[in-house]
């Protein structure tokens, strides 16, 4: 039974690898055939494919019973964004990962205000249906005035380079194989991250783990899975703003969209461990990120230094620390 659980875990992590490939890659080209900025891309179009396996798995476990784990997957996977993924392009970008956007006026006030948000609604360790529609009413101020602030690329250079490198045909029909694509892409990363999700709790049973603790660490690692390959893609690709923006826009859809859906069905519960150690270990991750972005650059030391702090929350959270 072990067996079988870790052939589909494989499977499921294989899913995940190719279609978040897939995905980024055609994303890219849509935004490109658009006259889309990077960012703009990563922002919205990625970070809304790549938030499916969190709203996914949050509703298999509502019909489940377990409203903890909706509340222990978002701050999970929130915290491995802010810095694992952050933490890991930055590295890879070995002259450091530059923000050529105007990040500050766009997508960072929203990624610090949907923290405070969440955070503060979350004082009493549940996220009620009304707090739940604020959430929403949130995410749709958000999505309205990122569209009307795209904003302008600075660097020309950045955008040429990723032309030349992601060629596309200028027609209808190529547009629509693209939006073809990304849809298959995205039903096949919904699928993958819901077996996944299954495995490792069914595996967690079978192996007798905690499942608040599995949740905010392997499966919040599991669903972020998306995040890490579409942003070191991008990063390969020369695509900082993408990667930047796939994290700034994740983290705001998580916690407004991914925690507001839920809420309308049943009130969210908080599980003590994720109350006193996730919850402030996400507004620290938060004023991390805000720290290390303000000058427009995170240099690869302080990659280094957001791996360090993601290993100090998963030495908390499992109490090896």
């Amino acid at each position: 039974m072990i067996v079988l659980w870790i052939l589909i875990l494989a499977a499921s992590l294989f899913g995940l690898i190719k279609s978040a490939d897939y995905f980024t890659e055609y994303s890219e080209k849509i935004g490109l055939l658009l006259g889309m900025s990077s960012f703009i891309v990563g922002a919205t179009i990625v970070a809304v494919g790549t938030s499916l396996p969190e709203l996914v798995s949050s509703l298999f476990a509502l019909g489940a019973g377990t409203t903890e784990f909706v509340a222990d997957n978002i701050i999970g996977s929130n915290i491995a964004n802010a810095l694992l993924i952050l933490g890991i392009a930055g590295v890879v970008a070995k002259k450091g990962l530059k923000m050529t956007t105007s990040l500050i006026d766009v997508d960072l006030p929203f990624f610090f205000m949907s923290m405070a948000a969440f955070g503060y609604f979350a004082l009493d360790a549940a996220i009620s249906t009304t707090e739940g529609i604020a959430l929403l009413l949130f995410f749709v101020i958000f999505v309205i005035y990122n569209i009307k602030s795209e904003p302008e690329i600075s660097d020309k250079d950045e955008m040429r380079d990723i032309k030349k490198n992601n060629p596309i045909k200028h027609n209808a029909k190529s547009l629509l194989k693209y939006i073809g694509i990304i849809i298959a892409s995205i039903g096949v990363l919904a699928l993958s991250a819901k077996y996944l999700i299954d495995s490792i709790l069914m595996l967690s049973e079978l192996l007798n783990i905690s499942s608040s603790t599995l949740t905010i660490t392997v499966v919040a690692f599991g669903t972020s899975l998306p995040e890490i390959l579409t942003s070191v893609a991008a990063v390969r690709r020369g695509n900082h703003g993408m990667a930047i923006g796939n994290v700034l826009g994740s983290n705001t859809f998580n916690l407004l969209l991914i925690a507001g859906i839920p809420a309308l069905i049943t009130p969210l519960a908080i599980a003590p461990a994720t109350f006193a150690i996730g919850l402030p270990f996400l507004v620290i991750a938060t004023f991390i990120a805000i720290f290390v972005m303000f000058d427009n650059r995170i240099r690869p030391w302080e990659g280094v230094g957001m791996l360090f702090f993601y290993l100090v929350f998963i030495g908390k959270i499992t109490g090896l620390m």
